[in-house]
């Protein structure tokens, strides 16, 4: 090749790297602003849902108020979570209101227990303190959060006030975002005793 031709070629070449460079550039920033906007759109969205979750958690609140009023409308409440947390059938084929009824209320930790009214002597705990050992190790805890319902957790704090004020208990205000968890204890059947018979 003549030195001119090299010349050419060598021009072609820078030409070519900077033009890929240029590119490169421009698809970064393209990239980099894409990834501003989404994130922009995220935070826009998330903005919204927060609003659209506080009109539809204040409205739950009030339409609680009004409903727990009635006489054992709480109980409704406490099955239709309770057929929420266990779909495996744990509050299926359950009878009229009262089928379960408050075995314990208490005011600190925040909780309430309820029991059936079977033969199946199975409990169920609704509590701010999941920490429990025994509780982590025999029956776990299912968290009372939105993986529910939106308004799973306002419905519990909402009917353990109402068990706690029906106590004569003074519940105190509970932090905004504290976690309910709820325990199923089933009881285990009593082994009946063998009986020797003396020869």
């Amino acid at each position: 090749m003549a030195s001119i031709e090299w010349m050419a070629f060598f021009v072609l070449l820078v030409s070519a790297l900077a033009a890929g460079a240029a590119v490169t550039v421009s698809n970064l920033a393209v990239t980099r602003e894409i990834c501003l906007l989404k994130q922009t759109y995220r935070w826009q969205k998330s903005l919204e849902l927060e609003q659209i979750q506080a009109r539809l958690i204040d409205d739950r609140r009030d339409e609680l108020a009004r409903r727990l009023e009635q006489n054992g409308a709480w109980r409704n409440v406490v099955h239709q979570i309770l057929a929420d947390a266990f779909p495996d059938g744990a509050s299926r084929d359950v009878g009229e209101d009262g089928w379960i009824t408050p075995v314990d209320v208490s005011g600190s930790p925040p909780a309430f227990t309820v029991a059936r009214q079977d033969e199946s002597g199975s409990r169920f705990t609704f509590t701010t303190a999941s920490d429990r050992p025994r509780w982590r190790r025999r029956e776990p805890a299912v968290p009372v959060d939105a993986s529910l319902s939106p308004t799973a957790r306002i419905e519990v704090e909402a009917v353990w006030r109402h068990l706690a004020e029906g106590r004569g208990l003074d519940p105190q205000a509970v932090p905004r975002m504290a976690s309910w968890h709820l325990v199923r204890q089933v009881e285990k059947p009593k082994a009946k005793r063998r009986i020797r018979c003396l020869r």
